[in-house]
């Protein structure tokens, strides 16, 4: 696998210095670890619509891949140790190990020589390079990862790397957002992304190895006949959308690319507990007083808080609470993952909710909305209001309805059309008006028609409160941290605040209680 990372360099090389894209291979020269790389004399990078195209034979001369070429259908398959590619010319659809996947550019056919998309194979693999201006040479590193040998330098050597135990047992990934000027990834496991940036045109690619996607990922976030799926960002000035694929097979590696409008900052949150978190910076009207300070352990931000009362929102990823701690830590409230589209229930719903009952914690349920339709928002409501009554019927706090997230790219009415028939469907079944919880930025998108819902609104900020929308000039309760520390729980958690005190919560709720 070591070779065909070459790809990987070269489209990023051409990218960052657009202005020699023809002539880079020419004059500049390349090292593999140490060891050069000849392009060959009067080989030419072709370029179409940005994307760039390198000769087949340098496939075949240069990196030592074993290359079929069928002239009559113009089919091209490449194939090394567990790696196998097959590309058709003119035909924007390839396949890596059987599995398809989309192109940006298909191959082409030019005076005699056939040209491969650059792009396609680089994003299969990862590579660390450097540029020396000065001797105009690029040093290539195999990543540590990667030994290039066909044996596996893990721990078990002889076991192969494509075991169905290990294939089963990677991490999977749950789900996919951006709301709040940030990138969340939810996993079941956990995994050590790598994070990098491109520029021309600016993005950030997040690679996490070993890693696939989840059974039930389609269900919310789909993927097209190439094996790509993608999201727009339609409410965010720094980003225009955030696209998604497996970017290698052998081994298994999840790549997610968030397209900016332009370069912005970022860190990294990652605390093992669930979510990995890529938060964009954003400039704020107070001045800083340190440079450069990237978190590196959960936090509680410090509120103006008013004595409203404080809670949190949980689900499987927060592992096994101690909620009596909570409750000593003076959390009062807390809304816990229920479900999500029409068959999941959170297998640690039932013990959230009877651990926070003990501990005297008001409790309240959300569900994570999917649907696309009407009809799949009022069957993801019976899922929602089953799990309700396995937990013994009405809790403390109204349902909530988690809508925060548009990755079919749904329109404003069909948004309002698929939130209210899941409100409609709620209310029915359990006879409490349910609450509605989106990020600020989306709450935008919901029509004055759900200003007589209560607005549970996300947005991450230590200072910055959120803003009126057309729905809502107010809010009722406000989730201000995805990054909290609460004794009791391992990892982040999700902070809450009431917008009142204990008393009142529990004022406004008394003619709904038992």
């Amino acid at each position: 696998m070591k070779k065909i990372c070459l790809f990987a360099f070269l489209f990023l090389f051409l990218l960052a210095f657009p202005r020699e894209s023809h002539a880079a291979s020419l004059s500049s020269h390349l090292q593999l670890d140490g060891k050069d790389i000849s392009v060959g004399k009067g080989v030419q990078i072709q370029e179409v619509k940005g994307n760039v195209l390198v000769p087949l034979r340098l496939i075949v001369e240069e990196l030592g891949y074993s290359v079929n070429w069928e002239s009559k259908t113009g089919t091209i398959t490449i194939h090394k140790q567990n790696l196998n590619l097959s590309l058709q010319v003119n035909n924007p659809i390839a396949s890596v190990n059987d599995h398809q996947m989309g192109l940006a550019v298909a191959p082409l056919l030019k005076e005699g020589t056939t040209y491969v998309p650059l792009r396609f194979v680089s994003e299969q693999t990862g590579m660390n390079v450097t540029w020396n201006n000065e001797l105009k040479t690029v040093f290539l590193t195999t990543p540590p990862t990667s030994s290039g040998n066909s044996e596996s330098n893990h721990d078990h050597p002889a076991t192969p790397a494509v075991s169905n135990p290990k294939e089963s047992a990677r991490t999977a990934i749950n789900q996919i957002s951006f709301d709040n000027h940030q990138l969340t990834i939810t996993v079941n496991g956990k995994v050590t992304p790598k994070v990098t940036t491109l520029t021309h045109a600016d993005r950030i690619v997040v690679d996490i190895p070993d890693t696939k996607f989840a059974e039930e990922f389609p269900a919310s976030q789909s993927f097209n006949n190439g094996g790509q799926g993608s999201f727009p960002v339609t409410e965010d000035p720094d980003v225009s959308q955030v696209r998604y694929s497996m970017a290698s097979t052998n081994p298994a590696s999840v790549r997610i690319v968030v397209d900016l409008n332009q370069s912005t900052s970022f860190h990294v949150l990652n605390a093992d507990d669930g979510k990995v978190v890529i938060a964009l910076d954003q400039e704020t009207e107070e001045p800083s007083t340190t440079e450069n300070v990237i978190p590196t352990i959960p936090v509680i931000p410090e509120i103006s808080s008013d004595g409203h009362a404080q809670g949190i929102d949980v689900s499987h990823y927060n592992g096994n609470i101690d909620w009596q701690q909570v409750a000593a830590a003076g959390k009062t409230f807390a809304f816990i993952k229920a479900t999500e589209g029409t068959k999941y229930q959170d297998n640690q719903f039932l013990v959230n909710v009877q651990g926070a009952r003990d501990a005297n914690i008001l409790v309240g349920a959300y569900h994570f909305l999917n649907a696309t339709t009407a009809d799949g928002a009022r069957q993801e409501a019976a899922n929602f209001a089953r799990a309700i009554d396995s937990a013994g019927g009405r809790l403390d706090l109204p349902p909530v309805m988690d809508y925060e997230n548009n990755p079919k790219g749904l329109t404003p009415a069909q948004i309002s059309e698929v939130a209210h028939a899941f409100l409609d469907e709620m209310e029915r079944l359990t006879g409490r008006q349910p609450i509605v919880y989106t990020g600020n930025v989306f709450a935008s998108k919901f029509d004055p028609t759900f200003s007589m819902y209560k607005l549970w609104v996300a947005r991450y900020s230590t200072t910055q409160k959120p803003t009126a929308v057309p729905a809502w000039n107010s809010w009722w309760a406000w989730q201000y941290s995805s990054t909290g520390s609460v004794p009791g729980i391992q990892g982040q958690v999700d902070l809450d605040e009431y917008n009142g005190t204990i008393d009142e919560l529990r004022a406004s709720l008394a003619g709904e209680l038992d």
